[in-house]
């Protein structure tokens, strides 16, 4: 687009654009003629909202020079308030203003956003045009949203149950990374389940049962470290009591007054045990001075917080805080309803070779026997066996029993709730209505988080993980969320679990991908198929060094130019098939040269209107890595499908600098 064209979009003249164009983040430079026209849109908004900040800057000074207080929450009082995700339906967008889908297009248009109605806009597109027709818009975050769903169905379900007999009760241990939750809970178990976690820092979310003094008690293992905070945010939903442990030597950490938040936030009744008195260094009257400092005053200081020394090492002072958890226990008074079906939590779920589909649930209420049928959100079940968290195989499981169990038809997502449901009609609805809520979720998280920041390339270093289990997958795409380096951006493209695969090298060839490995072996052909594909697959046990090694490498390419080099150009001859996101066609080459996994570029009227990706190249019905000017080629290709016949494509290769 012209830059005289857009002033005129803007009531402005070219001089007055191109001189204000920097401040809003877009530097095309001073004697520019033509914008991208993917950016004029982005342009348009930001520009629409500086104007709505100057008037009210400017109404903000009439009023104080009227000598007259403004309270800022009266410039919106006239706006009606909306909740969207980060995108949105257009005609979904139009149903939650009540306004006719037109009208909506019509302010898209002259927006200068070409949109369908059944097309997605991004936050920030449907946040700006939503203002101009009077509404102010807030964000969805969608995950707390969906925690908070799945807290209301089990409250929900629970209210409904008759709470009469006493229970164990579930204790939570949190804390800061290397403060010794797992060593407190291997004194407990009299196991030696750190020796098996690498690093000594645990990876998965465990449960365990023990018995003290004749009484059960239910243990949560939760990890500490940062990567892992939704993981332990599940564990204090499903907790009646916290162990928060902190090391005597080293006070409160990062994730220690984490932990603390959650603990408060899900108001559980918590027990610190202040651990590593053992150690040079220690000094259990700094804890409780930290800890009094942020209002948590230990008991013995006149407060209310249970403060227990121990070492986990030595295994002294563990009957002492055992003692102190069935204490708080009692205070509760703790229940449950053993009778009828069993409703429970998944806190663990993962792919046995030879087993299938297997999960850890966490038995909230009724008991669990083989043989019921079950349902875990969309994924469906019947319980053929199952085995407590020595291996030991149950024909019942009661409320705060953890239980592996096999049956599953898939696997179900860590954090869900399981139900076990008999009766038939009422097991094929709520089975439908689960599949229903998972197709809105997928559809709702398709969007495209390709598109440049402000005008700027992004150099985009896409992923591939495969997992052991499922929880350890979902932290890890959590946390390389958070990895933020300028101009560079993380994008996993495929995710599952088990051993990397042959069609893993095969897609990161493709896509120009890296392979993560966490917590599985190598397979010895698929490291030989990598090798000659160029292919870069890594492994780890400890996900600090996953995350310091990609950050690295965003790091190693934010400084680097991407290249467009010149290949080739093609005219379509035929479009053979097309689909929502992709096209197969064929066309003659009329300069240079068409290769495998090149870019390609759809230029109409001399301008680029999409780039697209060549996935697959043949020429005479067979596959091969190049074609040359004069000759003809078939290519599946991947992208908006808006390529026709006759259109000229630019084949490019990206390379860095």
């Amino acid at each position: 687009m012209n830059v005289s064209v857009l002033a005129r979009q803007l009531k402005v003249t070219a001089n007055e654009l191109l001189e204000k164009l920097p401040e809003l983040g877009f530097d095309i430079g001073a004697r520019a003629l033509k914008i991208d026209d993917a950016l004029a849109p982005k342009i348009i908004q930001a520009w629409k909202k500086a104007q709505r900040k100057e008037v009210f800057k400017q109404e903000l000074s009439k009023v104080e020079e009227r000598g007259k207080e403004i309270n800022p929450a009266d410039a919106e009082k006239n706006f009606k308030e909306i909740s969207i995700a980060n995108e949105i339906v257009v005609k979904d967008l139009a149903e939650i203003m009540k306004l006719p889908v037109a009208k909506l297009m019509g302010e898209l248009m002259k927006n200068g956003i070409m949109v369908s109605l059944n097309e997605r806009i991004d936050f920030e597109t449907a946040s700006i045009i939503s203002e101009d027709l009077g509404f102010k818009v807030n964000k969805i975050d969608k995950a707390l949203e969906k925690e908070t769903s799945k807290r209301e169905r089990l409250e929900n379900l629970l209210t409904n149950r008759q709470a009469k007999e006493a229970k164990a009760p579930v204790v939570v241990v949190m804390g800061h990374v290397d403060h010794g939750k797992t060593k407190l809970l291997d004194a407990i178990r009299q196991t030696n389940v750190v020796d098996q976690e690498a690093g000594g820092i645990t990876q998965h979310i465990g449960a365990y049962q023990v018995v003290s003094k004749g009484r059960a008690i239910t243990f949560l293992d939760t990890p500490g470290h940062e990567a892992f905070k939704a993981m332990r945010s599940r564990g204090g939903q499903i907790a009646d009591i916290a162990v928060l442990v902190v090391a005597a030597d080293d006070g409160l950490q990062p994730q220690t007054l984490e932990s603390i938040s959650v603990i408060q936030k899900e108001k559980l009744p918590y027990v610190v045990a202040i651990n590593k008195i053992d150690k040079e260094g220690a000094d259990v009257d700094r804890v409780k001075q930290e800890l009094a400092e942020i209002n948590l005053i230990p008991e013995d200081w006149g407060g209310k917080v249970i403060c227990q020394p121990i070492s986990a090492k030595l295994g002294k002072n563990i009957s002492e805080l055992l003692d102190m958890i069935l204490l708080v226990a009692d205070l509760e008074d703790l229940k449950a309803d053993s009778h009828g079906q069993a409703i429970g939590t998944i806190i663990e779920s993962h792919i046995d070779q030879s087993a299938g589909p297997v999960a850890t649930v966490l038995i909230q209420a009724g008991t669990l026997s083989l043989g019921d049928a079950f349902i875990v959100g969309d994924v469906s079940g019947k319980i053929k066996t199952l085995e407590d968290w020595k291996g030991k195989t149950l024909s019942q499981a009661g409320p705060a029993t953890p239980v592996k169990i096999l049956g599953l038809k898939q696997l179900p997502e860590v954090g869900e709730i399981m139900e076990v449901i008999n009766d038939k009609k009422e097991f094929k609805e709520k089975l439908k209505l689960g599949q229903n809520n998972r197709q809105t979720s997928r559809l709702a998280n398709n969007g495209n988080s390709n598109s440049p920041e402000n005008g700027r390339e992004i150099n985009i270093l896409n992923i591939i993980i495969r997992s052991d289990v499922l929880g350890s997958a979902e932290a890890i795409e959590e946390s390389l969320a958070k990895i933020k380096v300028a101009d560079t951006q993380l994008k996993v493209i495929k995710k599952g679990l088990g051993q990397v695969n042959e069609d893993d090298v095969l897609q990161a060839e493709a896509s120009k991908a890296i392979v993560i490995g966490f917590h599985i072996k190598e397979n010895k052909n698929v490291s030989a198929l990598a090798n000659e594909k160029k292919v870069t697959v890594l492994y780890f046990d400890i996900i600090y060094k996953l995350l310091e090694d990609l950050e690295k490498r965003l790091t190693d390419i934010k400084s680097k130019k991407v290249i467009h080099n010149f290949l080739g150009r093609l005219e379509v001859l035929a479009i053979f098939k097309k689909s929502k996101d992709s096209l197969i066609f064929g066309g003659k080459v009329i300069e240079g040269k068409v290769t495998k996994n090149s870019k390609i570029k759809v230029i109409k009227n001399g301008e680029v209107e999409t780039i697209g990706q060549l996935v697959n190249l043949q020429s005479g019905k067979e596959d091969v890595s190049e074609v040359v000017v004069g000759n003809e080629a078939g290519i599946s290709y991947k992208g908006e499908p808006i390529i026709e016949v006759g259109d000229k494509l630019e084949f490019f290769e990206e390379k860095y600098e």
